[in-house]
């Protein structure tokens, strides 16, 4: 059996099941009942939580590059892994750049994602092979991202929403609805809690986003809508993570 070779300062915890063609560069923290396979690269300052299944060839934590950047010399401000999530193979996740790229916990990662440099990645989302998310994008808590889909730099994805596969946001995605061929198509009944009633609501929901889209979008559009707080917390935690005011 060929015995692994663990750089000094990686700090790993117990009952971890790791491959001996798995590559860990230095200041890598590792946590406990992990399984990761062969052809896995951890590139340096690395921390990935609990209980993850990382499959065959991913590269977690690869050097970012912006585009107006003339190489010098690599980078590696962090990545963090939580705990619950399974990465199948040969997705290529960048380390950050201006902030930690981060992955949530109890994600499903599906083959071929290519996650940009400060990408976030919340809790409980679901994302099908050949995605691509921009630098500095976020991805919320129980969305989804289809098959061959990508989400512009710096966009935010909302809470329970999906993006349609092969489809493109070139913006920031509102919270709970499917978003295909650049439309807002119904709500996503997959992710959404049933006590939200989003279907009650609906034509609502679909005049604040208009309202939003024609304005400057901020919580004072939301609170003068009649919508149950519960839906509205969601808006807001939408509307307080974009950067760029437009959907």
């Amino acid at each position: 059996m060929k015995l692994l070779k663990f750089p000094k300062t990686l700090i790993m915890g117990k009952n971890n099941f790791i491959e001996s063609g798995v590559k860990i560069h230095e200041n890598v923290i590792i946590g406990n009942n992990n399984k990761i396979y062969d052809g896995t690269i951890i590139y340096p300052n690395t921390k990935i939580g609990d209980n993850n299944i990382i499959l065959n060839n991913n590269i977690l934590g690869e050097h970012p590059v912006e585009s107006h950047d003339n190489f010098k010399e690599k980078i590696f401000n962090g990545l963090e892994i939580g705990n619950n999530n399974m990465l199948h193979v040969e997705n290529i996740i960048f380390n950050g750049y201006h902030r930690k790229t981060k992955i949530g916990n109890n994600n499903k990662i599906l083959t071929e994602l290519h996650m940009g440099h400060d990408t976030h990645i919340q809790n409980n989302v679901t994302i099908y092979p050949r995605v691509i998310t921009g630098g500095l994008s976020t991805i919320m808590n129980d969305s989804s991202i289809g098959m061959g889909s990508l989400i512009q730099q710096k966009s935010v994805l909302g809470e329970f929403s999906m993006l349609g596969m092969g489809n493109i946001a070139s913006h920031n995605v509102f919270p709970f609805y499917i978003y295909f061929n650049q439309k807002y198509l119904r709500p996503n009944k997959v992710k959404i809690p049933e006590n939200l009633f989003i279907e009650k609501y609906d034509e609502k929901i679909r005049l604040l986003i208009e309202e939003l889209k024609n304005n400057k979008c901020d919580n004072e559009l939301v609170k003068k809508y009649d919508l149950p707080e519960n839906i509205k917390l969601h808006i807001y935690s939408f509307l307080n993570t974009i950067e760029i005011k437009k959907i």
